[in-house]
């Protein structure tokens, strides 16, 4: 429920009782219900206790450093809108408090009128904070239901058509026309990507929740690699692709997750495949420093125009062009930046348009622990 004007705490504290007294008539007129203190440290205590929308603190208090309760509150209490009160002498720790914190400043002397102008204020802030609160948890919750309906209404549905579609394979025993055959061979196609967009969605839902499974071994990238490159070498070879590598020697170790890492590379790669037409080539290279292991692979395809290049991890976004050879879900390069982000590493992507692109993945190096 967002608070309306007369269910608004206000807590001021200063050490001037003239304030306090000046400050509680202006704003309990406009229907505020105001607390005041003139000790610093009984003023956090009643933070505490009363958790006001808005709360008033003057800097220079004898007891207590005001800046000190800002930074506190705002850490401890981070809902509630913080306002220094300050004289003109001392802007700049005003400003200092705002970076720590606050959200407006409030300089003496000031009317009434301004003080009921910096409240409205505050107390529309926090409104906007709290719905943004609760829109956050509503996307929350949408997604949590999303995965839930993803999981038991559509991929039952599709299991059960790739089920029909082989009976319908198996009784026709090779009497289908060829045309009917293609028909067919399509949907099984289509029914495929959607599978694995399904997969793919479901593996990031799991990634940004937490609940995505992974074993953190220490892993040979020299080993997982080459697996990669064993599993799309045929891929590569029908399309007419050369696929290269120049591993370096002697790699340190990693922690990571062999099969979700072995599925970053084949992301890659087979992405680079789409665009890369007969002829071209993929190279795949390993180097590293003091600190990571860099993996790169390069293709000689289309390349990525360079207003597209910073959207190319978002999901569902595709580079489209004439040389795609596959249409994909649009979710592979998003779940690659995930793995890699959960694995405390980075992915980049550098490109022109027309002579290819790179992909690079750096991942830190695994000291004894």
């Amino acid at each position: 429920m967002i608070e309306t004007v007369h269910d608004s705490r206000i807590l001021i504290i200063d050490d001037e009782e003239s304030i306090l007294d000046g400050c509680r008539q202006a704003l309990e007129k406009s229907g505020y219900s105001v607390t005041t203190s003139s000790d610093g440290l009984a003023g956090v205590n009643l933070t505490r206790e009363i958790k006001p929308e808005v709360l008033f603190v003057d800097l220079k208090m004898p007891n207590c450093s005001g800046m000190d309760i800002i930074e506190n509150i705002s850490r401890e209490m981070p809902d509630i809108v913080l306002i220094v009160i300050t004289g003109y002498a001392s802007i700049v720790s005003a400003v200092e408090a705002m970076k720590k914190g606050a959200y407006d400043y409030l300089p003496k002397p000031f009317t009434p009128d301004q003080l009921r102008a910096v409240t409205k204020r505050g107390i529309e802030h926090r409104r906007l904070k709290v719905e943004a609160e609760f829109l956050r948890e509503e996307k929350a919750r949408m997604e949590k239901n999303f995965i839930t309906f993803v999981s038991h209404e559509m991929r039952s549905p599709l299991v059960t058509i790739q089920q029909y579609i082989e009976s319908l394979k198996l009784i026709s025993e090779g009497t289908l026309r060829p045309e009917v055959a293609e028909i067919i061979q399509r949907c099984e196609k289509r029914i495929q990507s959607l599978h694995e967009l399904i997969e793919h969605w479901l593996d990031i839902s799991r990634i940004e929740n937490g609940t995505f499974s992974e074993a953190r071994i220490a892993l040979d990238l020299t080993e997982v690699i080459e697996r990669s490159l064993d599993e799309m070498f045929p891929l590569c070879q029908r399309r007419g692709i050369v696929l290269a590598s120049d591993l370096k020697d002697g790699l340190p170790m990693i922690y990571g997750d062999q099969e979700s890492l072995l599925r970053v590379f084949s992301n890659i790669i087979g992405n680079a495949t789409k665009y890369t037409p007969p002829g071209g080539r993929i190279l795949v290279c390993t180097d590293c420093d003091d600190y990571y292991i860099s993996v790169s692979v390069s293709d000689t395809g289309q390349g990525i125009p360079q207003d597209k290049l910073p959207f190319i991890f978002e999901p569902f976004y595709r580079v489209r062009g004439k040389q795609e050879r596959q249409r994909g879900s649009g979710l592979g390069l998003t779940f690659s930046k995930k793995i890699m982000e959960a694995h405390n590493g980075r992915i980049e992507a550098a490109s022109k348009e027309g002579e290819g692109t790179t992909f690079t993945m750096k991942f830190p190096r695994a000291y004894d622990r």
